[in-house]
């Protein structure tokens, strides 16, 4: 009696970690996102025309390949949803047929194997880190990125606001000379300038540091415009991780070598270039400087102070304004002077009050500084100001992503492109960017288009922003913005749209469209299979 009472008590304690070990181990099986249950070549070819993404580990000798198993997992999990990988056991029964069926080298501990769209596309060529081959599954047929080139590893890449601004705090700080370039995956003259900014990196190790941090990539929309950067390359020089003057010598080694060595030689180079166009010290603009700066402006209940460049060209263009505005603020005896800062020749005096572009015209009164007035450029505009200064309106507030304004229009990006799009008998995609002058005036007339079919189900317009869905718009062979595709999932075609950017035009298009027989409208695939081939990400 006292064993079964004994037993009774036993047996829903082991019950329970019994049970227990069982989630467990469900827990780590269903952890793993990696495919290992392909072992023959029909559940290969089966596996696809499935997935448009996979990246194969063959394995042959397991102690060999077991650190590069461990970052194959490690990426599995991190590309869960974007891309599949699977783990084949080449020294194992079935696989091992499924190996030699497929060539792969018994003699190679492991390779890295890539297919695209049911293709195969390339052996897996790059470093076998977690970042770099999950770098590879969310663009496999891309450019190698430049913080993974062989040739730039003596480049600071950085990747976000946070990465720039731990750089300047501590990296560049330690450093007397920085150099940091802006830069864009897409611009022709980065990429001529990447190889001889790459070689003075390493020609200055131990001297100066060279940063690179890629500004067109989504989230770095901050950095552009704190330091007004307006094309690329840009490239901005620091000391002690503070920033000094843009960089404007040329774009090779020997050039960027001799400017960190010798920043101050540019200043004086370009100051030798402008001799002839600097400002005359005898006109009736104040002409500041470290010495008078303070005093000067001291006396003036009134001060528009412009920091210029003598080579700047915009700073050329205001010069006469400002001068011819100078000499009837004197005759007419109005109360208030303007000055100018040759930033140049007075860095110290740039830096201080974070002049990053020229001309920067600021107000002064009684010798504190109170607003920027860059909206003061012609003489009769400089003079009202002095005569009544007035704070310029604060800057419109950032404008409102398309996505978020309510309309008809479907905003697309990998995720949801393809599942949205699959039941459409008719469709226009516009690939756009944001600060695209043409999407912005093509905007309201494709948004109205699909308001005049907001009842049609089948039916639609979409959008893809090319800043946030670059891999998307690169399959899509999209070159420009706006780039308009027709899209019909019901008749497996896809063209591109060369008509009017018109409501009337889109609207007159797709009616057409939906007035044509399925036998007339161009066939590209016959087969959903083939249609997922360019519906892939």
């Amino acid at each position: 009696m006292r064993c079964s009472i004994k037993f009774a008590r036993i047996l829903p304690i082991t019950i329970f970690f019994l049970l227990l070990i069982h989630l467990t181990y469900q827990a780590k099986k269903q952890k793993t996102s990696v495919v290992n249950d392909i072992e023959d070549i029909k559940s290969f070819k089966k596996l696809l025309r499935t997935k448009t993404n996979i990246l194969f580990l063959f394995v042959n000798n397991q102690k060999a390949a077991k650190t590069v198993t461990n970052v194959f997992k490690d990426t599995a999990e991190a590309m869960k949803g974007q891309a599949t990988s699977v783990l084949i056991d080449c020294s194992n029964g079935e696989s091992k047929k499924l190996c030699k069926k497929l060539k792969i080298d018994p003699e190679v501990s492991y390779v890295l194997k890539h297919y695209k769209d049911g293709e195969y596309n390339k052996d897996y060529d790059r470093s076998e880190t977690v970042s770099s081959m999950s770098n590879f599954l969310r663009d496999p047929t891309g450019d190698l990125p430049w913080d993974e080139a062989p040739d730039a590893t003596d480049i600071y890449h950085l990747q976000d606001f946070d990465a720039l601004s731990k750089f300047l705090r501590k990296g560049a700080a330690a450093y007397r000379r920085s150099l940091i370039m802006f830069y864009a995956p897409w611009c022709g003259y980065c990429k001529m300038m990447k190889p001889d900014y790459a070689q003075a990196a390493t020609e200055l190790k131990g001297e100066a540091l060279l940063a690179a941090i890629d500004v067109a990539k989504p989230g770095n929309a901050k950095i552009r415009q704190l330091y007004n950067i307006t094309g690329f390359p840009t490239l901005l020089y620091f000391e002690k991780g503070l920033y000094r003057f843009p960089y404007g010598g040329e774009n090779k080694r020997a050039a960027i070598v001799e400017f960190l060595r010798d920043p101050n030689a540019q200043t004086q180079k370009k100051k030798e270039a402008a001799k002839d166009e600097s400002w005359p010290q005898d006109s009736d603009v104040l002409h500041l400087n470290g010495d008078n700066f303070n005093s000067e402006l001291a006396k003036a209940e009134h001060a528009l102070v412009i920091f210029y460049a003598p080579w700047c060209g915009h700073c050329k263009n205001i010069k006469p304004e400002f001068e011819k505005a100078a000499a009837a603020i004197k005759q007419d005896k109005i109360n208030g002077v303007l000055a100018a800062v040759d930033a140049t020749k007075f860095s110290e005096l740039a830096a201080q009050y974070g002049v990053k572009a020229f001309p920067t015209l600021k107000y002064f009164s009684r010798g504190e500084y109170k607003f920027d007035a860059g909206h003061a450029r012609k003489e009769k505009q400089i003079i009202e100001f002095i005569k009544d200064p007035q704070e310029p309106p604060p800057p419109p507030p950032p404008e409102k992503p398309w996505s978020e304004e309510p309309s008809q229009v479907r905003h697309l990006n990998e995720n949801n492109f393809r599942s949205s799009l699959r039941k459409i008998k008719h469709g226009i995609v516009m690939f756009y960017a944001p600060w695209c002058g043409h999407c912005k005036s093509a905007k309201p007339e494709f948004t109205r288009a699909a308001e005049a079919f907001a009842d049609e189900l089948a039916v639609a317009f979409a959008a893809v922003d090319c800043t946030a869905a670059a891999t998307l718009c690169q399959n899509y062979n999209v070159m420009g913005y706006p780039t308009f595709k027709y899209i019909s999932y019901y008749d497996k075609s896809i063209s591109d749209y060369n008509g009017g950017r018109k409501e009337e035009d889109f609207v007159s298009f797709i009616k057409k469209q939906m007035g044509i027989s399925a036998s007339s409208v161009p066939i590209i695939a016959d087969e959903a299979d083939m249609y997922d081939e360019y519906y892939h990400y």
